[in-house]
């Protein structure tokens, strides 16, 4: 029956057991009681039903919608009170019923979750061994990896912290402790295989363990590898319980890392390669569609933000990430990773607070932008940080243009803190790459998202009225409005704000900010009419700067002026005229061109109004006019159609100037008005006022006329040409007079005098302009200029005159005590100098001039009145020198003109070099020839100043543009212009043989050598433009390097030529090169140490450039290469913590990659390290001279051991982290090399620059200044401390990394030497060796105090006496310097400073601590032991500044005088007696102290009266010590060794 029907078995077993009152089933019971809370009877009920008739109730009940009440009540009832064994049982059957039904029968996740979750209250009631049943099961679902079956991973956690909170439990008859069992069942979890369909619940199941910080490494590191195995669409549930599951922020990075591979590896990888066009696999199909990852992505940052913003904190975050990947712009610098940082910012979480608020992430990331842009440049300035790098630096660029994209198709998850972090990089100051990365940004960002542009544009404009100082801001603003001026011309609200501000701010401030506003004038008649009104209120304005401001923007308007964007609002409906007001023409005018037959008719009324404003400037001053005629003249250029109406406005000006009669016979009645331009303020002739500059009015005349000849114009402009004609033939005639020599000076005449200066030369300008093929009006540039010559010399005499009269006067007015008036011109103070006088040419009149000059054949001349100019050395050398003042000025000129982006001025710039180029430059060795020496070294400089010039106005054009528009070599299949100046520099240099002198051979070669030295600026600048993958770049290594190989430099002017060798050598080689090029100044200045300078310089490093005029610049140009060195070495060190801590946090299959990186990164610094470090030995054995030269020795000196020490630091940290090999990554081969030697040289070095601080050998008769040589020795020995306590503070960490390592890296250290003091070692050996050998028994503990008591002064001075009698004569001193002081003297000066601070003592080196400790211990040793410790004495090392056992050569001094000694003696022996007590305590026998180390080399001894001579100092120390520490004094004295003590400001390393 049974087999047949189930259920019938089922309801058969029911009713056999089933205790069933009132007819109800046991399942009904259970129900009832359990609703009435009735647990007692439940449990009772419970007990007495079977657990088969349990079990089946149960298993009916699955699928149901009360089996979830019903397991809750079984539960309740099995598991109350104290439950018997047999109850237990039942339970446990139960549950395992409830878990195979979970296995076998499908439930939905929330009857799944509810069941397991009434279990999991019960759990703490159950026993041991069930418990670790239900894990093992549990442990099997996992294993199974059965989607339907994940019950378990709300189970397992419950049942494991239940287990591991019990105190000890048997495991297979193995008893444990319930932390060690958990330990246990993470670890197998961790290492078994997960099943990929189940991970996310692993995931959540992990996330309910409370895994410690290791356990939580491993499984996420576990996760980052399963990651790279799931399709998109499974990412965000697995994303968002990891991101639950982390706690700190490395835990968060160790994910983000993984995602950002799984995205690169997917996505970006082939989007990057298809915008860079270098995909060529077109074929593929993807495995996942872009909507998908991108969709998964977006969903994944939304996780991100959500579970990071109330666990970690931004700030938090911003610690790790500077501190482990601020120097890993590869890593964070990717469209995910930034995506993912800028999601956690507040910034883009709260985008409408963050005006309030700083995210400090953005600053980070600005801060990795940097580094990257940094990287950059260090790639193309030197080899070896390419090959450390490995890669190539991030383009930024396409990562934007990634975001950007993305930002258009309406992800806008991270919007706000990308416009953010724009923002941020806009505002770092003085920082161009980064600001141009944003606005090159903004630009796009608003084409493709125009609608945050009336956001962004609003923020831009409050910035820059904030930040007045930062130009940025209105740079950023014009690159907008010009890109897309439609966007910005709706932003009206924003640009009348910023208009508001124009009628108080700065003149200069208010004409940078209007930059923006202009290209929206042809747009926005709005933007025109309110602008107009703000100008118009400005040129009212009582100050000057805010009228000049109003005259700029004017101009602009005018410039942009057109028929079609001109048209005004009427006033009212019966309007004839469209404009306000047209005052200052006649009605006629105003009638004939307001006609509405006129097609330019708005145009015309427009600009006339406009004109009619800037008519009152004409009765300002000067400087209101310059800005006139500039800034018109440019509008005009431009903007063609003003000429009639500019002309018109000017003529009634520029007649004003002028007297002569309309007929001929009164022609000769002509005469110029120059007292108009130039008067005195009322009687004070000191004060000046110039109203006017009429030949700045002549040449803006001469470009109106000019442009006026090329179009048909209406106005008639024949008496303007009549008058500019007359005056230039009354100056050719020399009827025209001015100012005459004489001996009555005045500031008015000289002031009149550079006014005619200016008048010619706005004669020569007319001339130039109006020259045709057609006319001869270029052969009056020659007389004009002959005219101005004369002048020229009138106003030097005046110069010189007025020099001469100012000082009589200053005289005369010191005698009566009255003060000298200044000479004011326009208020303003002014000197006249020959030196600083203006010249009014412009670049197109220069341009004209050096093609008149230079070129054969020109459109504009014709080419027999061209002869007699070229000829004229006078004129061609004024041109060029104009020419490259009116260049370098370019560079200074204010920021509101925007040089930088004007195509003008760079069109100019580019014909001007052009010229001077191909018609000098590759000319110059025939033009100094054949020419004039002086011209060609002008044209070099000329030249210089244009190329200078360019490269820093045009940066990113110089190349493409400015370089191709006059460098043709490609074209004309010649050499390129970096060549071409090489062989003129060698065919330069060739000529210059050694002749007999004269003032006509100097003259030649300091022009020579000042066209050489342009000539390598010139240099300098194109190979700073050569990419190192150039041709060019290893070439000119070449050529430098044999041209200082080939000539000498006798001029500092050349001595350029070191710093571009320096340069191009660390750009194109590598290795050992500066270690060898040191050697050279030891021939110049002297060694230190001669017998450390015996190596042969090799032939091809032997420079013959270096010289004793050249030696100074070389030396500072070695350093400041160095010092590059160490900054990039440093900056790799950074970059090597930061791969260790990647190493730390990436999955295992990146580990090996990632370890191998960085034991190559630390191979190459170790290796570049070494080279720098060998340098240094060389540098440090030189006699450089005191000074700035020796001060940026001990600078560098300093920054050599910070990098040490930080190399240093990276390795403790790495010893910790990963299996770090000292020899393997050459740490022990740097120490091997630099850990004696350069020690020991710096020593001898610091020796050497207090032998030589004080110069002694003063005139006779000249007494030496106390005050002045104390300063001086405090300035030139201010750096010696901290280069000694940098060089402890690197053995102090070398000392720490040896334990940590178990290597014996320390043993390659120099042990420290004390410079309070120096030790005579020739007296000390002498002595010992006479006592030795006088002595039949010598004593292990003589009493000092007992010594001194028996011996009277005079024997002691005696026994000196003879001592200093019988000391050999030292080696001459090898240092070269000009005064050395007494030996004896330093020490007494020493023991007198040093009075107060004898109680100091270094406690930094671990190891002293250690020696100390034993050396207090020696002093309970028996006595016994004396005796031995007796026979070692004469193998005793005592510490010396000049010897130790390394072969360190001490300097030998000069013996003391004898009165000298014997003074020194008497005084200390009077201190003595008056320490009788503490000199009896000193007489006791004392052991040998254990810090005193022995060696064979006895010249290391100390002489006996060395020791006489401390024992003061060592007395009045024991004086404020404790008792232990006084032994130790009596221990170091009975062994001949003075206690070393600490030097205000420097460091000693105790042995």
């Amino acid at each position: 029956m049974f087999a047949v029907d189930k259920n019938l078995e089922l309801s058969s077993v029911l009713r056999a057991d089933a205790h069933r009152p009132k007819g109800k089933s046991v399942e009904g019971l259970i129900n009832e009681l359990g609703e009435k809370k009735n647990l007692p009877e439940l449990q009772k009920l419970i007990e007495k039903t079977s657990t088969t008739t349990l079990v089946a109730t149960l298993k009916t009940k699955f699928g149901r919608n009360d089996c979830v009440s019903f397991w809750s009540y079984l539960l309740e009832g099995l598991s109350f009170g104290y439950s018997s064994r047999d109850s237990i049982e039942k339970r446990y059957a139960c549950v395992k019923c409830l878990l195979e039904g979970l296995q076998r029968v499908e439930l939905s996740y929330k009857q799944t979750y509810d069941l397991i979750i009434r279990l999991c209250q019960h759990l703490s009631t159950f026993p041991a061994e069930q418990l670790i049943e239900i894990l093992e099961t549990c442990i099997e679902g996992i294993r199974m990896g059965d989607r339907k079956y994940i019950c378990w991973k709300d189970l397992l956690p419950d049942v494991l912290n239940v287990l591991a909170q019990q105190q000890q439990i048997l495991v297979n008859g193995v008893a444990m402790k319930g932390s060690e069992f958990r330990a246990s069942i993470v670890r197998s979890l961790t290492t078994m295989r997960w099943p990929i369909e189940i991970v996310t619940p692993i995931a959540d199941m992990f996330k309910e363990i409370c895994l410690k910080s290791a356990e939580l490494t491993v499984v996420l590191n576990k996760f980052g590898g399963i990651l790279q195995t799931l399709s998109p669409t499974e990412l965000p549930a697995l994303a968002y319980q990891l991101f639950s599951m982390c706690s700190t922020c490395s835990d968060i990075m160790i994910l983000v890392l993984a995602l950002e591979k799984y995205f690169h590896r997917f996505y970006y990888k082939k989007l990057f390669a298809d915008m860079q066009s270098n995909s060529t696999d077109f074929d593929s199909i993807d495995a996942y569609s872009d909507k998908e990852l991108r969709e998964a992505e977006e969903t994944i940052l939304h996780h991100l933000n959500y579970c990071t913003q109330y666990k970690i904190s931004e700030t938090q975050m911003c610690v790790v990430l500077r501190q482990n990947f601020n120097s890993m712009p590869d890593i964070i610098l990717t469209p995910f990773m930034l995506s993912a940082i800028i999601s956690m910012t507040s910034a883009n979480r709260e985008p409408e607070s963050e005006r309030l608020t700083t995210s400090v992430l953005l600053h980070f990331l600005r801060s990795v932008i940097h580094n990257n842009e940094h990287e950059r440049l260090m790639a193309d300035y030197s080899v070896w940080c390419r090959d450390t790098l490995q890669r190539k630096q991030v383009q930024l660029d396409y990562v934007f243009t990634v975001l950007i994209d993305q930002n258009k198709q309406g992800q806008d998850v991270i919007t706000p803190g990308l416009v953010s972090l724009v923002f941020t990089l806009l505002k770092a100051k003085n920082n161009a790459p980064l600001n141009n990365l944003a606005m090159n940004f903004l630009t796009k960002f608003i084409r493709k998202r125009f609608v945050f542009g009336r956001g962004i544009v609003k923020k831009l404009a409050e910035w820059m009225v904030v930040e007045q100082d930062q130009y940025q801001f209105g740079e950023c603003l014009m690159m907008l409005s010009v890109a897309d001026t439609f966007t910005v011309s709706e932003c009206v609200k924003t640009i009348k704000y910023v208009m508001e501000f124009f009628l108080w701010l700065p003149g200069e401030q208010s004409m940078r900010m209007m930059s923006f506003i202009l290209p929206i004038l042809k747009l926005s008649a709005t933007v025109r009419d309110a602008f107009i009104e703000v100008l118009r209120k400005a040129i009212t304005s009582s100050e000057q700067r805010i009228r000049s401001m109003a005259v700029y923007g004017f101009c602009m308007i005018l410039k942009q002026l057109n028929n079609s964007n001109s048209q005004r609002s009427q006033l009212n409906s019966s309007s004839f005229c469209t404009q306000h007001s047209i005052s200052g023409f006649s009605l006629m005018s105003q009638a004939t061109l307001g006609n509405r037959q006129n097609p330019y008719r708005h145009f015309d009324m427009l600009t006339l109004e406009i004109i009619g404003l800037l008519r009152s400037c004409f009765n300002n001053n000067l400087t209101m006019k310059r800005v006139l005629y500039e800034n018109l003249q440019r509008a005009v250029e431009l903007n063609p159609k003003l000429v009639p109406h500019v002309l018109q406005f000017v003529d009634w000006h520029f007649r004003s100037f002028f007297q002569a009669s309309t007929t001929i016979a009164e022609a000769e009645q002509f005469c110029v008005l120059f007292d108009k331009t130039v008067c005195s303020v009322t009687e004070n002739a000191y004060e000046l006022q110039i109203q006017d500059n009429l030949g700045l009015l002549i040449q803006f005349v001469s470009h109106c006329l000019a442009i006026f000849q090329q179009f048909e114009g209406e106005y008639d402009v024949r008496e303007m040409h009549r008058l500019l004609r007359l005056a230039i033939n009354k100056v050719i005639t020399k009827e025209l007079q001015f100012e005459e020599k004489n001996d009555n000076w005045a500031p008015l005449k000289s002031a009149l005098l550079e006014q005619q200066m200016n008048f010619l030369e706005g004669l020569i300008s007319y001339s130039l302009l109006m020259s045709q093929q057609s006319n001869d009006t270029v052969k009056h540039i020659l007389p004009l200029f002959k005219a101005h010559c004369k002048v020229s010399e009138t106003y030097k005499s005046y110069v010189s005159f007025s020099k001469k009269q100012l000082q009589k006067k200053s005289k005369i007015d010191k005698d009566s005590a009255s003060t000298l008036k200044n000479i004011t011109v326009n208020g303003v103070v002014k000197k006249f100098n020959i030196n600083c006088l203006e010249n009014i040419w412009d670049l197109s009149v220069l341009e004209k001039l050096l093609r008149l000059l230079h070129e054969d054949i020109v459109p504009f001349a014709a080419s027999q009145n061209t002869v007699p100019l070229r000829s004229n050395v006078e004129l061609v050398r004024f041109v060029l020198e104009i020419v490259a003042q009116k260049i370098e000025a370019l560079r200074n000129e204010p920021e509101y003109k925007q040089l930088s982006h004007s195509r003008r001025t760079l069109r100019y710039l580019t014909n001007i070099t052009k010229v001077i180029y191909e018609r000098c430059i590759r000319r110059l060795p025939e033009m100094w020839t054949n020419f004039d020496e002086k011209t060609a070294a002008l044209a070099a400089e000329c030249f210089q100043q244009c190329l200078q010039t360019a490269n820093s106005l045009y940066k990113k054009k110089f190349v493409d543009v400015f370089l191709k528009g006059f460098d043709f070599h490609t074209i004309n299949r010649c050499k390129q212009s970096t060549e071409i100046l090489h062989d003129i520099i060698d065919e330069f240099m060739v000529e210059e043989q050694p002749r007999e002198p004269s003032d006509s051979q100097d003259f030649e070669n300091a022009e020579r050598q000042r066209t050489i030295g342009a000539l390598m600026h010139c240099l300098e600048v194109l190979y700073d433009n050569l990419s190192y993958e150039d041709r060019l770049t290893t070439e000119s290594y070449s050529w430098l390097l044999q041209f200082c190989k080939c000539y000498e430099i006798k001029s500092k002017h050349l001595s350029i030529v070191h710093k571009l060798l320096f340069t191009q050598r660390q750009k194109t080689h590598s290795g050992a090169f500066f270690n060898t090029i040191a050697l050279l100044l030891c021939d110049i200045w002297g060694a230190v140490n001669d017998e450390m300078y015996e190596k042969e310089i090799p032939t091809p490093f032997t420079l013959r450039s270096v010289t004793v005029e050249s030696a100074e610049s070389y030396f500072s140009h070695l350093c400041q290469a160095l010092r590059k060195q160490i900054e990039y070495i440093d900056y790799f060190i950074i970059k090597a913590n930061n791969l260790n801590f990647k190493y730390r946090i990436v999955t295992e299959d990146e580990r090996d990659v990632c370890l191998s990186q960085l034991r190559s990164m630390e191979r190459s610094i170790c290796s570049q390290l070494v080279h720098v470090s060998n340098a240094l030995i060389n540098l440090t054995n030189i006699c450089i001279p005191l000074g700035a030269s020796m001060d940026q020795l001990l600078k560098l000196l300093i920054q050599h051991y910070v990098c040490l020490k930080n190399l240093t630091k990276h390795f403790l940290s790495c010893a910790g982290s990963s299996q770090i090999c000292i020899q393997s990554t050459k740490f022990e081969f740097l120490l091997r090399a630099i850990g004696k030697s350069l020690p020991t040289n710096i020593y001898a070095l610091v020796s050497y620059i207090e032998a030589n601080v004080i110069d002694k050998d003063q005139p006779n008769g000249k007494r030496s200044n106390p005050e002045a040589e104390r300063a001086k020795i405090l300035r030139e020995t201010k750096l010696i401390p901290k280069v000694i306590l940098h060089l402890e503070t690197f053995n102090r960490f070398v000392i720490v990394l040896s334990k940590k390592s178990s290597s014996r890296i320390a043993n390659f250290l120099h042990h420290g030497t004390v410079h309070d003091f120096r030790f005579r070692t020739q007296a000390l050996k002498a002595a010992v060796e006479r006592t030795f050998s006088h002595s039949s028994e010598i004593s292990v503990d003589p009493s000092i105090g007992s010594v001194q008591q028996e011996t009277t002064e005079n024997e002691l001075l005696e026994r000196m006496e003879e001592e200093t009698a019988a000391e050999p004569s030292g080696k001459k001193n090898k240092i070269r310097k000009r005064n050395v002081r007494s030996h004896d003297e330093d020490e007494q000066q020493e023991a007198d400073s040093d009075e107060t601070n004898i109680e100091e003592y270094d406690d930094e080196n671990e190891g002293e601590e250690t020696k100390s400790e034993a050396s207090t211990k020696s002093v309970t040793k028996k006595s016994s032991k004396k005796a031995k410790n007796t026979q070692k004495s004469t193998k005793r090392k005592l510490r010396s500044c000049d010897n130790d056992d390394d072969g360190d050569h001490a300097e030998n001094r000069d013996s003391p005088t004898i009165a000298t000694t014997s003074r020194r003696a008497s005084k200390k022996l009077r201190h003595q007696q008056l320490n009788d007590d503490e000199v009896d305590s000193e007489g006791r026998s004392s052991p040998t102290p254990e810090n005193v180390e022995f060696l064979e080399h006895e010249s290391n001894q100390e002489s006996a009266s060395q020791l006489f001579k401390n024992l003061a100092k060592i007395n009045k120390k024991a004086k404020k010590r404790t008792l232990k520490e006084i032994d130790d004094n009596d221990e170091a004295k009975a062994t001949g060794m003075a206690p070393s003590k600490k030097r205000r400001g420097r460091s000693s390393n105790k042995k």
